[in-house]
């Protein structure tokens, strides 16, 4: 049995062009077809369906109520198909995904790496959304997400990249003009430079935090310099306004260039870290299972990280 009973889409086609244009030699120069031709498909439709759909007025038509009424459904219906196919024919050209990471991580960890990523996989169109204010895979907006925590999120599965290591950095040329910083309760008069909106993606360190781990329970002698931007900070520690904390998946390779200096050697470490996470449907994907052993050999490879546990998953 037949399911829909419908005429033919040619006839439908035709006469989606003639209502739309209102005019039979418009709708043929569009259709590539002759007036008559356009003339008889539209005469075939009304005596399938035993409607007038059009109304013959000198030099013009126009729809009937019944003419109207069609020309709404198939248009919708048209649209549908159009948008579908569209949408089928992106899919299959270039597969995509959303990464989601703090601004910090995506401007200093991943955006240097993206030339590697995109020389192994041309085909495969990546996103990335770079927020302080994190967004969970599986909320139809990611699919990938880079978290600071303890690997705990309900409904996610994460692996652990890297643990946290915080200390204290300048330019060299702040460390010549301040010979007398040498241990941790010296930062005490020492312009400091302070990141305001930290909690979020950097694990809520700030200098207060970092003071009283090393055991440094005074207040700074001279007034510092806020910030609610991390590149900020870092710029202003490259430019030599003071004194920064520097997050070593950062930092390390600015002090393996020797633009910046770790002027006391003492290093705080949280027990939270950085998780690559995914939902458990998303990572069944393919290409997300090519992003994830990318960005785990990354890790793996470069000697200023720490890999604490590349097989450390937790799932809610």
């Amino acid at each position: 049995m037949v399911k829909y009973l419908l005429p033919s889409l040619d006839l439908l086609h035709t006469f989606e062009a003639v209502a739309r244009n209102r005019s039979f030699t418009l709708a043929a120069e569009e259709l590539c077809l002759t007036q008559s031709a356009v003339s008889r498909q539209i005469r075939s439709l009304e005596d399938t369906l035993t409607l007038r759909l059009f109304r013959r007025l000198h030099r013009a038509i126009e729809l009937t109520p019944e003419g109207q009424r069609l020309f709404d459904s198939v248009t919708r219906g048209l649209d549908d198909i159009s948008s579908c196919l569209a949408e089928l024919g992106a899919a299959a050209k270039a597969p995509q995904f959303t990464v989601c990471a703090s601004v910090a991580f995506a401007w200093f960890w991943l955006m240097p790496r993206l030339e590697h990523y995109r020389a192994q996989h041309p085909d495969i169109d990546l996103r990335v959304l770079a927020t302080d204010q994190p967004v969970l895979p599986g909320s139809g907006e990611v699919d990938l997400a880079i978290l600071f925590g303890s690997g705990q999120w309900e409904g996610l599965q994460a692996q652990l990249l890297f643990g946290e290591q915080v200390y204290p950095v300048c330019s060299p040329a702040y460390l010549r003009d301040h010979p007398e910083l040498r241990r941790a309760e010296d930062l005490l008069d020492q312009t400091l430079l302070h990141l305001e909106y930290g909690k979020p993606s950097l694990g809520g360190v700030d200098w207060r935090t970092w003071l009283l781990q090393q055991g440094v329970n005074g207040q700074p002698v001279r007034r510092g310099v806020r910030f609610n931007s991390y590149p900020m900070v870092l710029q202003a520690a490259e430019a030599g306004h003071g004194v920064a904390l520097g997050w070593s998946y950062i930092s390390d390779p600015l002090l393996a260039e020797g633009r910046l200096v770790c002027p006391v050697d003492r290093k705080m470490e949280t027990r939270d870290g950085y998780y690559l996470c995914t939902s458990t449907f998303a990572a069944r994907n393919p290409g997300i299972i090519a992003f994830l052993d990318w960005i785990r050999g990354e890790v793996e490879g470069q000697g200023g990280f720490r890999m604490i546990s590349g097989n450390a998953t937790h799932t809610e």
